[in-house]
């Protein structure tokens, strides 16, 4: 069965203001007796001994909570105080850890008032005076205290901190006038020198502060208000008073063509700082833009490249492929003027001809680049490193850059060539305003008298664009004739089965002649005729065959005669033809068919 009952720990003030720790336990309530009402109960939960028992008065609802005021604001208090001892404080900020993590099995209405009460009574500047002392076991407890805030609410800490900016600018610039400096301190600064510092060899709380820091400048956590753009004045706020602390271990790391320290546990931390650079090149827009190129940082990270640490090289060059991948001529422009591809040349060539991960990253950039044609780097790179990578055919990649590389200066050499090139894609897409200009003015100057009768004028255009309108009906149609041909064509089949059939005969197209009967009636009267009953070529006879392409089928007999076949759907027009036909013909073979 599972134990609904909640953990708690229980303190109690005694006569010298001082909180004594009275163990851990599990909280209910329930009637008591002895105190006439419903009490809160807690029992250890080592032997189930009664550390708490306490009468619920609804009356004291407001008093409780000014009690529990006072005795934030006198935590709080003894944890800043400097002669608190060193074992207390590490009691009170363990407690606070604890009630921290009770708040998340809160509700969210009864957890935001937790938070929000912890806010106002000061949680943030007391957490940046604990994680400014020594004691690593109470800047550790600190830490997880500022998670629960930064998760909770990362607005809230935004916002203190740059009031904290702001109040030490004020500051700064009253001492300036009176000729003192002042150190500049923000909590977000010593977050930062805390994850530089950290002294694990896994540098596991470098990796918990370097997501809290990842989470206070995600812009996607930013509120936006119709006065105010949180990211807009964080991020400033930021690159002014922050960045510079961040990127030191890289710039003290990196002052020579190698890293100065090479060591396992300044590259993880080196690792973790350029981790948090490319999400800030993948999020941020001109503030990290500025920053880079002023600053120089794309080429100290690519001393990194040296480093005999591939995690860590590796780290380098994803900064400069996230880069690239931005497809920014700002960017491009201060690779080339540095020559930023050298350390990756150079690194790929030591590499040699190992299939590794270092090896696939390297050439994935270079694809990455002739794929989206980033034809200012196509061109910088082929002029300044295509002899150290001419070489390489295990892939066409460096090929294919050159590939762009001399398409780009045939374009360069032969404007006309390329305008014609645009000219005949555009075409190919969409029409000229000109062309249908054209097409009109040849319509309105077509004769009408060369258009053939019953004719439909449509200008090309539109004959371009109902053809697929056009040839639905028409297909319908002939689907729809050859039907009804074949329906013919089998009811004189089955006329024509008792006629006679002639014992051998040929079939033949009549290249002497292209007559054609004036009537079917004329030519079924004709003994030995082919469309007479009994005759070889008439269509109930078995050496018929049917030709579907013209509407007349020629038959040769043995006899020599010559005979036309007529089929029954022929029009009026194409008799009057047909006669016009028959009085070209020979004398001749007139008198055979006149006979």
């Amino acid at each position: 069965m599972t134990d609904t009952r909640r953990r708690v720990k229980v303190y109690t003030l005694n006569e010298d203001r001082q909180w004594d720790d009275r163990g851990t336990g599990h909280v209910s309530s329930g009637y008591v007796e002895r105190l006439k009402g419903m009490s809160l109960l807690v029992r250890a939960e080592s032997d189930g001994s009664l550390l708490l028992e306490s009468k619920i008065n609804p009356n004291t609802a407001y008093q409780k909570q000014q009690e529990d005021e006072k005795f934030l604001t006198d935590l709080f208090a003894q944890l800043t105080d400097e002669a608190t001892d060193e074992e207390k404080r590490q009691e009170l900020v363990n407690f606070l850890k604890e009630f921290c993590a009770f708040s998340q099995t809160l509700q969210p209405q009864n957890r935001d008032a937790f938070f929000k009460t912890l806010s106002n009574m000061g949680i943030l500047p007391a957490l940046e005076v604990i994680l400014g002392m020594d004691d690593t076991q109470v800047r550790s407890a600190a830490t997880d205290i500022f998670s629960y805030l930064v998760e909770y609410n990362p607005s809230m800490v935004r916002e203190f901190v740059m009031q904290e900016a702001q109040q030490n600018d004020d500051v700064s610039k009253k001492l300036t006038e009176q000729k003192i400096t002042s150190k500049d301190i923000l909590l977000i600064n010593l977050i930062i020198e805390h994850m530089i510092c950290d002294t694990d060899p896994e540098l596991g709380g470098a990796v918990q502060l370097m997501g809290l820091l990842r989470t206070l400048v995600d812009p996607e956590n930013m509120l936006a208000t119709a006065n105010k753009t949180e990211k807009t004045e964080f991020l400033g706020f930021f690159y002014k008073h922050c960045m510079h602390v961040l990127t030191a271990p890289l710039l003290a790391n990196t002052t020579e063509d190698k890293p100065s320290k090479d060591d396992f546990q300044t590259a993880q931390l080196l690792a973790l700082v350029l981790e948090l650079l490319t999400f800030c090149v993948e999020h941020h827009t001109y503030h990290i833009k500025n920053y880079i190129i002023n600053k120089d940082i794309l080429r100290r990270v690519l001393v990194l490249m040296a480093s005999k640490h591939a995690f860590l090289a590796l780290c380098a060059l994803r900064f400069k492929r996230k880069i690239i991948g931005l497809k920014d001529e700002f960017y491009n422009r201060y690779i080339m003027k540095s020559f930023l591809f050298e350390p990756v040349v150079k690194a790929f060539l030591n590499n040699g001809s190992r299939y590794n991960l270092m090896n696939s990253a390297i050439i994935e950039m270079f694809e990455f680049i002739r794929v989206e044609d980033i034809k200012s780097l196509t061109a910088h790179v082929i002029e300044n490193y295509w002899k150290a990578l001419e070489d390489v055919d295990y892939v066409q990649t460096f090929k294919g850059l050159k590939l762009r590389f001399e398409q780009q200066r045939e374009r360069q050499d032969n404007p006309k060539l390329d305008s014609m090139r645009s000219i005949l894609r555009n075409h190919r897409y969409r029409r000229d305003a000109r062309t249908l200009e054209d097409e009109e003015e040849m319509w309105f100057n077509t004769d009408e008298d060369d258009m053939e009768d019953g004719e439909a004028v449509v200008s090309p255009s539109d004959k371009t664009k109902n053809d697929d309108d056009i040839m639905d009906p028409i297909s319908k149609f002939m689907e729809r004739k050859k039907l009804k041909e074949s329906e013919e064509k089998e009811v004189l089949l089955k006329t024509n089965l008792s006629g006679r059939q002639s014992p051998s005969f040929k079939l033949s197209l009549s290249s002497g002649t292209k007559t054609n009967l004036t009537s079917q009636s004329s030519a079924a009267n004709l003994p030995g005729s082919p469309g007479s009953p009994g005759s070889p070529g008439s269509p109930g006879s078995p050496g018929s065959v049917p030709k579907n392409t013209s509407q007349t089928a020629a038959i040769t007999t043995k006899g020599g005669l010559v005979g036309l076949v007529d089929y029954p759907d022929d029009d009026d027009d194409d008799d009057d033809e047909d006669e016009d036909k028959e009085d070209a013909l020979p004398l001749s073979k007139k008198a055979k068919f006149d006979s």
